[in-house]
């Protein structure tokens, strides 16, 4: 089976980023036979579009501008032409706040929900924002947004809110992870794309929430913290709010201090968990017990520097960690039984990648 491998790369200066060596987004076709892959198309015409989403062909991808010194980023629509290899601008629209951080698409594909980490209180000044996606033009200005209040007790990182996740999960509630406030806020999503906030629960303090992957029948919700380098199980009962199960260290049998988790995905068929550990630069593989608690397997070498986005394979054979300052995805071989990863045939080679999504070549 071949893939269609979307990329997204730092390619403007911030003094929060190490590097900006990419070349906006880049599309490339990945052999899940050999592990191997190979440049399809690139559009340079975009800032720093450090987070993607794709609909399910690859036929359109929506990436966010997180662009520093400005009241607002920026959600750019565009279309992939698979046979021309072709990547055209749709639209553009401000995303509602400063820092834009994530973005997924709504379960129905009709809206674009999106993230701002935010610096400062200028501009909108909101954490999170809905956009209605168009055929003609792609994206249309957000229909709501909404803005998180309070802080945590880290005085450097969690002064204010910087929500940094947003995905609808399976029972159509919108799950946000707020690593300022230590918070996973849950909102509901109309038809017509208005947010609506249900709970708010509250994380460990000095968790930093990251990103959060959960179970195929959202009864199971995985949060990265990444203030204090661990990962937090919590179970879920449709229409109520999350109940922390455990946390545990993603940095097993090291010091915690100087590493700061990022990613988390969780295997297709729901039993191993991957986490990404920039400090540590590795990846911790953690085993899904029946009752959700965790099992640390293995910490392997992310094959680079700043793990900064990892990603599966749709078929689960392979993982890819974007090595943020080391300017490749290194791939990974997965065993399904165990979970464990060992190095694939050869690093991709691209600068500052900051995120990896797929789609299945047609």
């Amino acid at each position: 089976m071949s893939l269609h491998m979307f990329v997204g790369s730092c390619n403007v200066p911030t003094p929060y980023f190490a590097t900006a060596n990419g070349e906006g987004i880049s599309v490339l076709r990945f052999d899940a036979a050999t592990g191997k892959a190979a440049l399809v198309a690139r559009y340079e015409g975009i800032d720093n579009p450090t987070y993607l989403s794709t609909t399910q062909d690859g036929r359109r991808i929506f990436a966010n501008s997180e662009l520093f010194g400005r009241a607002q980023g920026h959600v750019t629509a565009f279309e992939f032409d698979p046979d021309g290899a072709e990547i055209t601008h749709l639209d553009i629209v401000p995303s509602r706040g400063s820092i834009t951080s994530h973005n997924s698409l709504s379960n129905d594909g009709r809206h674009l929900l999106v993230t701002n980490y935010a610096l400062g209180a200028e501009g909108p000044n909101k954490s999170v924002a809905v956009f209605p996606i168009s055929e003609a033009e792609g994206i249309h200005p957000a229909s709501s947004s909404a803005a998180h209040e309070g802080s945590g007790t880290h005085p450097e990182r969690q002064e204010r809110s910087h929500a940094h996740f947003i995905r609808q999960m399976p029972d159509g509630r919108v799950a946000v992870a707020d690593l300022g406030i230590d918070k996973i806020l849950l909102y509901h999503l109309s038809k017509d794309g208005d947010l609506e906030l249900e709970s708010a629960t509250d994380m460990p303090q000095g968790m930093g929430p990251r990103h959060l992957a959960w179970t195929a029948d959202g009864t199971r919700l995985f949060v990265t913290g990444e203030l204090n380098s661990t990962v937090a199980s919590m179970s879920i009962v449709a229409g109520q709010t999350p109940e922390l199960v455990e946390t545990v260290s993603a940095v097993r049998g090291v010091a915690a201090d100087g590493n700061h988790c990022s990613d988390i995905q969780i295997s297709p068929d729901d039993r191993f968990l991957y986490v990404g550990n920039r400090g540590q630069d590795t990846i911790a593989v953690l085993a899904i017990g029946e009752d959700g608690r965790l099992t640390h397997v293995e910490s392997t070498p992310c094959g680079g520097q700043t793990p900064r986005a990892l990603a599966l394979s749709p078929c689960g054979r392979w993982v890819f960690s974007a090595n943020q300052d080391s300017d490749h995805i290194a791939v990974f071989s997965r065993d399904e039984q165990t979970g464990r990863l060992t190095p694939g045939p050869e690093n991709i080679e691209i600068g500052t990648p900051m995120c990896i999504k797929f789609a299945v070549c047609g």
